[in-house]
């Protein structure tokens, strides 16, 4: 009886031991995973470490005034304003660029977040030739490919997106102007492009 008291005693002595021991805690519990960057459409700021899931989407959101001057089809952009919008995947965004003769619609994607990169192909564009050809004086509708090829830069304030834009005319029919047949041909045209986010 005596050394079962003594068990006893020594067993709820080496369990009030066992639990004031505190267990450190585990470097893992920790870590918190999400985005860190506070320029971020999903900022988490409970995040200690960056999982490389920060969106950047809503930096380049927004109505700009343009002035985009190219090599040769300058004036398919003339009094020309742009908008980019949302799309359902947030690493991408959609261009509208919208000019007293034409409406351009093309995706961007979202590659840094202070840059959209652009690589596309417009079939069945339509567009007045003398907007494309300086030496065309004459209006005639006219149906092509047009390729896009861009990587736009955003200013540290948020406000301006400027870039080289490269733009390829890819006509697929012979055109007839004013008695003349112009066969396919593919145009290479560079232009500058700087726009101004509107307030």
């Amino acid at each position: 009886m005596k050394y079962i008291n003594h068990f006893l005693v020594f067993i709820i002595m080496f369990g009030i031991v066992l639990s004031s021991c505190k267990k450190d805690p585990d470097p893992d519990d920790l870590i918190i995973k999400g985005c860190t960057d506070a320029q971020a459409d999903n900022f988490d700021p409970n995040a200690t470490e960056s999982d490389g899931s920060c969106t950047y989407q809503k930096r380049f959101i927004g109505e700009y005034d343009i002035n985009v001057q190219c090599d040769q089809s300058s004036a398919l952009f003339e009094d020309a304003d742009m908008e980019i919008k949302f799309t359902q995947d947030q690493h991408k965004v959609l261009f509208d660029i919208e000019s007293s003769s034409t409406l351009i619609s093309f995706f961007g994607t979202i590659i840094h977040k202070d840059t959209v990169s652009v690589d596309t192909l417009i079939p069945g564009f339509q567009a007045d030739l003398k907007n494309l050809v300086p030496l065309a004086t004459e209006s005639q509708i006219v149906t092509v490919d047009l390729g896009v090829k861009t990587a736009l830069a955003l200013s540290k304030d948020n406000k301006t997106l400027s870039g080289l834009l490269k733009l390829k005319l890819i006509s697929k029919d012979t055109i007839n102007y004013n008695g003349i047949k112009i066969p396919p041909i593919t145009l290479d045209d560079h232009c500058t492009l700087q726009a101004v986010k509107e307030p």
